[in-house]
């Protein structure tokens, strides 16, 4: 079977370097003008409530069960992304929280590439189409309860569910095959979930009058192998509400059960809005 895998280059990570240090320095830009942070909005019966936008701009990294490499870097996910959604929502009271976060992207790719294979004294130029279409869901619902509370830092236990859903489409066409490259299987097809119980902990910690440093660690598994997530953030309030901007890596083992893939990485910076109400 041929494999496809799509390179990231130096330069791309040499682009998100500088998208990192272009958000530090628009964070420092809003620091010197922001008007003093509103306090979190509480409704009558006491509850609290957070809506967040965010947009994260990860590389993809996966492995097929069959040894199929997948590499989609930042540049290839926003030239064929087809679309997004990522939304994050919780509600507090007290040292209890309820939190939701959705993550939805689609991508398309369809690669031509020329290859030569030697054969004995000769060599054999080849010219293989790849196309790739995957669409993706993740969900995470958790609970937290508050263990540490003090002026400047706030640190809880999360437990709950991450839900992931793919639907892979992996075609290999080659130009004039011969009878054994007819016989390979060239495809790849069809779509899968799997519920993960996590565990984790959560919190955040007042770097000064203006910034914050938030982080979550989860870990967990079930319907995996193996599941964990990591997020460290800073964020800054303002009156209209909070401005975050971090790092997010999702990383999947996958049992022998899940047809599609064996393992996936998702990592990268993230920026989002979050309003009180």
């Amino acid at each position: 079977m041929y494999i496809q895998s799509i390179k990231v280059g130096h330069l791309i990570r040499a682009i998100g370097r500088v998208y990192l240090l272009f958000c530090f320095a628009c964070f420092f830009a809003f620091n010197a003008s922001a008007e003093p942070a509103v306090q979190d909005e509480t409704t009558d019966n006491g509850w609290q409530y957070k809506a967040m936008i965010y947009l994260w701009l990860p590389t993809i990294n996966a492995e097929t069960p069959t040894g199929d490499s997948l590499e989609i870097d930042l540049e290839t996910l926003l030239k064929n992304l087809d679309g997004a959604a990522m939304l994050a929502f919780e509600g507090s009271k007290g040292r209890w929280t309820a939190h939701a976060d959705l993550l939805y992207f689609g991508i398309s790719d369809d690669d031509t590439n020329d290859i030569t294979i030697p054969l004995g004294p000769i060599n054999i130029e080849k010219t293989i189409d790849v196309d790739v279409e995957m669409s993706s869901w993740v969900v995470n619902l958790t609970g937290r309860y508050e263990l540490l509370e003090t002026d400047s830092s706030h640190v809880a236990l999360l437990a709950g569910a991450r839900y992931f859903y793919v639907d892979l489409s992996l075609g290999i066409d080659v130009a004039n095959p011969t009878a054994a490259e007819l016989l390979v299987g060239q495809n790849l097809s069809g779509s899968d979930d799997v519920w993960d119980a996590v565990i984790g902990i959560t919190g955040q910690h007042q770097l000064n009058d203006k910034w914050k440093m938030n982080y979550k660690f989860d870990v967990g598994g079930g319907g995996s192998d193996l599941t964990w997530e990591a997020v460290a953030a800073v964020s800054s309030d303002y009156n209209w509400g909070e401005l975050h901007m971090g790092y997010r890596y999702l990383h999947y083992d996958f049992d022998s059960s899940f047809d599609l893939l064996s393992e996936l990485d998702v990592d990268g910076p993230y920026i989002g809005a979050v309003w009180s109400f």
